[in-house]
């Protein structure tokens, strides 16, 4: 079975993901905090500014590394 067409489909998941944190870094936040809640953990951040700055770079970060593995698929793997 070949599962390329699966690894690329997951790595544009993850490229949207990214830019869902990159672009709605306040949504992610949210969320962390009510599913924290749900497992009876109460989650908050220190500094919001640092929190939502850090969320949009590792949303940057996680974007770079979808792309990366799109080229190496295409390139080294297909």
């Amino acid at each position: 079975m070949n599962y390329l067409p699966i690894a690329i489909i997951l790595a544009v998941v993850g490229i949207g993901f990214g830019l869902f944190m990159i672009y709605k870094s306040d949504a992610i936040i949210k969320i962390h905090i009510k599913s924290a809640a749900k497992s009876n953990w109460r989650v908050e951040p220190i500094s919001m500014e640092k929190e939502l700055k850090n969320t949009k770079i590792r949303g940057i970060n996680f974007v770079a590394l979808c792309i990366l593995a799109i080229i190496y698929i295409k390139f080294f793997i297909d």
